[in-house]
C-alpha cells in the first residue's frame, strides 16, 4: 500500500520525536531508530537504483551556515567536477548530532561508495564509524579529528594545536604583555579545545600575560559579537582577542569598533577565509592562521578514492598551517591563485 504525503509526514515527525527520547538510551536501541529513519529516506525517494559507473560518495557536512566549511564544501565540489564518473552527496546536520546519525544511516542504506565526513560531535563518532564499516563503505573523516579512529579509517586535517601556537606567537611578539581573551568554538570539537590548548600552553610560562576570560560563541560571526560586546560591558581591560576562527574574530571586530576599541585591541583569527583576508587588508584584523580548506577538501577526495578502488593511502594526512598577516598578504594570495 503506498505510503501518502500526510503519512509520510507523521512517520517522520512521530520518529524524530522517539529519537530524541532515545538519545540517552543504549546504542542498539538508538541504531534501530535510525535504520527506521533511513528506511523512510530509502522509500520517500522511491528506492532508485544508483548508475554503476558512477563513484557516489556521501559529504556529511556539521553547517552549512559555516563559511569555513561551505568554502571547503565548494572546493569539494570543484575537485569533483575534474574526476570521471564522480558524484558528491552533500548534507548539512544543522550542528545536530542525532541529525548526522540519520544522515549517515541514509548514506548506508543508499549503499554509497564511500562517506567523507565532518563530525558535528568528535566525541560522538564510534556508532557511525562502526555502522559505516560493517557496510563495507570506505570512510574519511575530514577537518575534524575524531576520537575514535579505528583501522581502514582516514583522517585528513591540520594539527590543530599548532593554530593556538601561532596565534600566541604572533601576540607576544607584537607586544610586551597584556590582558587575552579566548573566543572558542564549539567544546564538543577538537579543534576548539586544542586551539584554545595551544595558545594556554604557550602563555602558561609568561606572567606578563594573564589569559582572564573564556568563552565559547559557537564558530558563530554573531555569536563572537555578543561575546565581545558582554566582554566590554563588564569593564575588564582587554588587550589581545584570540579567536579559534575568522568568523567569531570578525564578530568580535563589530563590537570592538562599535565600542571605540579596536585601534587599541589584537585581534588574531584562524581559517583566512575570504572575509578574514579582507579585515586584515582593511586593517581590522591583525593576523589569521591559515587553515588550508582547499588542501584538506582534495585529500579527503583522494582518500576516499584510494579506499574505494583499493589503492595505498595514509592513514593520517596533516594538512600545514600558515600565518598570514598584513606584511605577507600579497605573498600567500598570489600562492593561493
Amino acid at each position: 500500500m503506498p505510503i501518502t504525503t500526510s503519512g509520510l509526514t507523521t512517520l517522520f515527525q512521530q520518529s524524530t520525536k522517539y529519537i530524541k527520547q532515545l538519545m540517552n538510551k543504549p546504542k542498539k536501541a538508538v541504531q534501530g531508530v535510525l535504520f527506521i529513519t533511513g528506511l523512510m529516506a530509502l522509500v520517500a525517494c522511491g528506492g532508485e537504483k544508483a548508475d554503476s559507473n558512477v563513484t557516489r560518495i556521501g559529504v556529511a557536512i556539521p553547517n552549512f551556515d559555516d563559511t569555513f566549511l561551505v568554502n571547503m564544501k565548494d572546493s569539494m565540489s570543484a575537485y569533483a567536477e575534474k574526476q570521471d564518473n564522480l558524484e558528491l552527496i552533500f548534507v548539512d546536520a544543522k550542528e545536530d548530532t542525532v541529525k548526522q546519525l540519520g544522515q549517515i544511516q541514509n548514506f548506508i542504506i543508499q549503499q554509497v561508495d564511500g562517506i567523507i565526513l565532518v563530525p558535528v560531535n568528535t566525541d560522538a563518532t564510534q556508532p557511525m564509524t562502526d555502522d559505516i564499516l560493517k557496510a563495507g563503505i570506505e570512510l574519511v573523516y575530514l577537518n575534524r579529528r575524531p576520537t575514535y579512529l579505528p583501522d581502514g579509517v582516514a583522517y585528513v586535517g591540520s594539527e590543530e594545536l599548532r593554530f593556538g601556537e601561532e596565534q600566541a606567537k604572533y601576540a607576544a611578539k607584537h607586544t610586551e604583555g597584556g590582558n587575552i581573551g579566548i573566543i572558542m568554538g564549539m567544546m564538543t570539537v577538537e579543534a576548539a579545545i586544542l586551539r584554545t590548548q595551544g595558545v594556554e600552553d604557550f602563555f602558561k610560562d609568561k606572567p606578563e600575560y594573564n589569559i582572564i576570560r573564556k568563552q565559547t560563541a559557537l564558530w558563530q560571526r554573531s555569536q563572537g559579537m555578543v561575546v565581545m560586546e558582554n566582554w566590554i560591558n563588564s569593564g575588564d581591560k582587554l588587550d589581545i582577542i584570540i579567536s579559534n576562527n575568522d568568523d567569531m574574530a570578525l564578530g568580535a571586530i563589530q563590537a570592538l569598533r562599535a565600542a571605540g576599541k579596536l585601534d587599541d585591541t589584537i585581534v588574531i583569527g584562524v581559517d583566512a577565509t575570504p572575509d578574514g583576508l579582507m579585515a586584515i587588508k582593511k586593517g581590522a584584523l591583525d593576523a589569521t592562521v591559515f587553515q588550508d580548506g582547499r588542501s584538506q577538501a582534495h585529500g579527503a577526495i583522494d582518500a576516499a578514492l584510494s579506499g574505494i578502488n583499493k589503492t595505498p593511502r595514509d592513514k593520517i594526512t596533516w594538512i600545514p598551517a600558515e600565518l598570514v598577516t598584513k606584511d605577507n598578504l600579497a605573498e600567500f594570495e598570489a600562492k593561493q591563485g
